[in-house]
């Protein structure tokens, strides 16, 4: 079943929002830890007030000879504290209160200070014991406490201005953010209209790599890349519809000229069988160019080879020899073969790339020449050599031998026994999906093609 597909958001979309979470999260969490410490810092204000008490209650209990003077002491010099709740306890008797607030049970038992609110107001205080240096049976007790609603109040306005800064941030931030990635997304932009331009009429359009960001540098050289192949492919493709055209019209014009010649006027039987012979002919050459082309797209479009064996190469070629030799007898050639040598390939495609420099040879060679077959090794390649006499060759000539439709002889007529002009270019479509080469070169009078597979590991 197929899965429905996710409705497309932008880039710039998800970029922002990125960002926009990024800053939010950032400064929501710098809020929270000023807020954190903001209350931290008012509980150690709290805790430093409340410690201070007790050293001036501990002080004043040094200096006093009894309760009674205690009580009287702790009075004068603990009134008139704004926002200080005090409840002093010796030997069950109340010495000293200030507020009405009643400290929570739990504070008798809390190891360190207590926060609690009651209705609108909140507090925090300790508990402590104090013993007395001039009566040992009888401890102060004091229970300390200050208001904090103040700090509360603070604490609530400090959260909401947070608050509106976060959201003016991310605000900011998200606005900032659409901004920097609109213009960070320019180079795509512009490659995407250039991209737009490139059409079959005009294939020169490039991507401007050198001032592209770096990150787009490696994309921008990719679709040059494939741009160059893609041009390649078309430019190769172009030649060889004009090729193909001029290769096919010619048989089909003869075909055609010859029926219509063969039913302008009533003939014999012999001269039908004769035209009949000659459009046969005609026909077959047509029918092998078309085989030909097939085979020379199915090989330079393969992706890997039909099969891979050990192909022993002396002896395919010497298994061709005993094919071509009925041919070579005609014009008196011989065929001489040397050394050994296998590669891994598909024996068919090998065979093949043989067999189209055999028929090559033999056509091209003199009457009474000879066509050496002769295998090397190298620390790298694998090679079949095969050199007949013939006329030395330019540079342009060699490398033009390997396009499509390519004959030595000037102009499109065929001279006697000539191919089409396809058997080196299957050659080195066969080479090439084995990841070796095929080279010509011209010595001393003789032409050599050399077919290098690469040597077994």
């Amino acid at each position: 079943m197929k899965r429905p597909e996710a409705s497309a958001v932008s880039l710039t979309f998800r970029l922002t929002a990125l960002f926009a979470l990024v800053v939010g999260a950032v400064f929501s969490g710098l809020g929270y830890v000023v807020h954190r410490e903001t209350a931290a810092h008012f509980v150690e204000l709290d805790q430093a007030l409340l410690r201070d008490k007790l050293t001036l209650i501990r002080g004043i209990a040094e200096r006093s000879a009894d309760l009674p003077d205690l009580a009287a002491r702790l009075n004068a010099a603990l009134r008139g504290h704004e926002g200080l709740l005090l409840r002093i306890v010796a030997a069950d008797n109340e010495m000293v209160r200030l507020g009405d607030v009643e400290p929570p049970a739990a504070l008798r038992d809390a190891s360190e200070g207590l926060s609690w609110s009651d209705g609108d107001m909140s507090y925090y205080g300790e508990f402590f014991t104090l013993p007395l240096s001039w009566s040992r049976d009888t401890d102060l007790q004091v229970f300390a406490a200050v208001d904090t609603h103040h700090h509360r109040h603070f604490l609530a306005l400090l959260q909401r201005k947070l608050l509106i800064c976060i959201l003016l941030a991310i605000a900011a931030g998200t606005l900032l953010g659409a901004v920097a990635v609109r213009r960070g997304l320019k180079p795509l932009l512009a490659m995407k209209h250039r991209a737009e331009r490139v059409n079959a009429q005009d294939f020169t359009e490039r991507m401007p790599v050198a001032s592209l960001p770096i990150e787009m540098r490696g994309l921008a050289g990719s679709i040059n890349d494939m741009l160059d192949r893609l041009q390649r492919d078309f430019d190769r493709l172009s030649a060889f519809s004009t090729d193909l055209a001029h290769e096919l019209r010619t048989p089909l014009s003869n075909l055609l000229t010859n029926a219509q010649v063969t039913l302008a006027v009533p003939r014999g039987g012999d001269e039908y069988r004769a035209s009949l012979e000659v459009i046969s002919e005609e026909l077959q050459r047509l029918a092998k160019t078309v085989s030909d082309m097939l085979y020379l797209a199915k090989t330079e479009n393969v992706a890997s080879l039909p099969s891979v064996e050990d192909v022993d190469l002396c002896a395919e070629a010497r298994s061709l020899i005993d094919f071509y030799e009925a041919v070579a007898d005609e014009k008196g050639v011989r065929f001489s073969l040397s050394g050994e040598a296998r590669v891994r390939g598909d024996r068919l495609m090998v065979r093949r790339a043989i067999g189209n420099l055999l028929s090559n040879a033999v056509r091209h060679a003199p009457p009474g020449d000879q066509v050496d077959l002769r295998m090397v090794l190298t620390e790298r390649w694998a090679q079949l050599r095969v050199s007949n006499t013939g006329e030395p060759l330019s540079a342009d000539q060699r490398r033009a031998m390997f396009d499509r439709f390519f004959r030595l002889s000037q102009g499109r007529q065929r001279l006697e026994g000539e191919g089409v002009g396809l058997g080196l270019p299957i050659t080195r479509a066969i080479m090439s999906s084995h990841r070796g080469e095929v080279d010509v070169q011209c010595e001393h009078g003789r032409i050599h093609v050399t077919l290098s597979f690469p040597r077994q590991a």
